[in-house]
């Protein structure tokens, strides 16, 4: 046999197999590939879809406006264990069908007043004998990280409550004027 003819073959065929394992063929396109979560497109709509309700535009912008839902998809890939991953994702597949249980309207047809009502009554209807209901784990860790991001982000920081990395002074006590901007560390 000759070695070049099989090298090529060879060469070809680990090809082949690598190209092939790369190749996703589900349903749903991954939108987002992180390093241990697959979010679908479907997934990401949602997640957008609830932080803009948990912090919505008013006269600062609101939690969309600021890619909050980058800032919770992070976090749950980096800070949240496997079990808790789990849990995070189950939480978010039953999500819908959750809400449209409790008001009975699908959430992305639902006005800002419904879906805040349905989130709240999906958190205080959770009875005490399930404690490990995924929806409850889902809305209050994207809840937690929502508020974390928010409160963490450039906009925030420097116009809402500036933060000084060296302060330079430290007053005693000061009566704070309401619309004066603070310092976010004292």
């Amino acid at each position: 046999m000759d070695r070049r003819k099989a090298l090529k073959q060879i060469g070809l065929l680990s090809g082949s197999v690598v190209l092939l394992s790369a190749c996703d063929v589900s349903k749903e396109n991954v939108s987002r590939v992180m390093n241990k979560l697959r979010i679908t497109d479907a997934q990401e709509a949602l997640m957008e879809k609830l932080i803009d309700t948990i912090i919505p535009e008013t006269d600062i912008p609101g939690a969309l406006s600021l890619k909050v839902a980058d800032f919770v998809w992070v976090m749950a890939d980096d800070c949240l264990n496997e079990d808790l991953q789990g849990s995070f994702l189950s939480g978010l597949e039953q999500f819908k069908s959750r809400f449209k249980a409790v008001i009975g309207s699908d959430f992305d047809e639902a006005g800002q007043p419904e879906r805040v009502r349905g989130m709240s009554s999906i958190l205080k209807d959770n009875p005490e004998s399930e404690p490990n209901d995924d929806v409850v784990a889902f809305i209050e860790i994207t809840k937690a990280f929502s508020i974390l991001g928010f409160t963490k982000s450039e906009y925030f920081m420097t116009e809402v409550m500036p933060y000084t990395l060296i302060p330079g002074k430290n007053p005693q006590c000061k009566t704070i004027d309401p619309n004066q901007k603070i310092n976010a560390n004292a």
